[in-house]
């Protein structure tokens, strides 16, 4: 929350749990460009994926900053992401309905971060995993992302990759693993990532 607030970003922090931070609640009191939704969820107990939808959805008709704005940018909250203006570079023009990071095989997607128009949630992403989602069935919220693009191409959509790899910074909650990204690592995943656009791009 401090970092993106740092960096000038305008903030929406849920918690599905219905447990009030002061800290976090005072930092609204302090900060225009800051949102501190609670609520009690009733999908999380259904599985990860399902709470998550399920905090998007709560924010988008209860926050009063995404109402007065066009894009919707989900980061999972135990991430930093260092090199973020590189990131959301794009969607400064708000000229593309979704960006995403596909895997190659086109089954599931990167959804530690989520860019795309509140039109693309409602009209795709969401209805997808309304029909979809079944983690009994192994199919989760990276899958449902990727379903939900595959869909909107179909119907005449556009494909198009993150600008630059994110460069994570946190704890990796499935697998409780610290993430982090040095000079390297960057490099590393930047490089590849250059060469997985260029293919997408160029793809017959």
């Amino acid at each position: 929350v401090f970092f993106y607030l740092k960096q000038g970003y305008p903030v929406v922090f849920v918690e599905n749990s219905d447990f009030e931070s002061e800290r976090i609640k005072n930092l609204g009191r302090t900060n225009s460009n800051f949102e501190y939704i609670t609520f009690q969820s009733k999908e999380s107990h259904l599985g990860k994926s399902k709470g998550e939808i399920e905090i998007i959805n709560h924010a988008l008709i209860h926050s009063r900053l995404l109402s007065q704005i066009e894009y919707l940018i989900k980061i999972t909250g135990r991430y930093i992401i260092s090199n973020i203006d590189e990131v959301l570079l794009p969607t400064q023009d708000i000229s593309k309905d979704v960006y995403i990071n596909p895997t190659r095989n086109l089954r599931w997607a990167d959804t530690r971060l989520i860019m795309m128009k509140k039109s693309f949630f409602h009209n795709y992403f969401l209805p997808t995993a309304t029909k979809y989602l079944d983690e009994e069935k192994h199919i989760f919220m990276e899958n449902i992302f990727m379903r939900s693009v595959l869909h909107y191409l179909i119907e005449g959509g556009e494909l198009n990759l993150w600008p630059v790899y994110p460069a994570y910074q946190g704890i990796d909650g499935t697998h409780n693993e610290k993430v982090e990204f040095g000079f390297f690592k960057i490099w590393k995943y930047n490089l590849y990532y250059r060469i997985k656009s260029f293919i997408y791009k160029h793809r017959v």
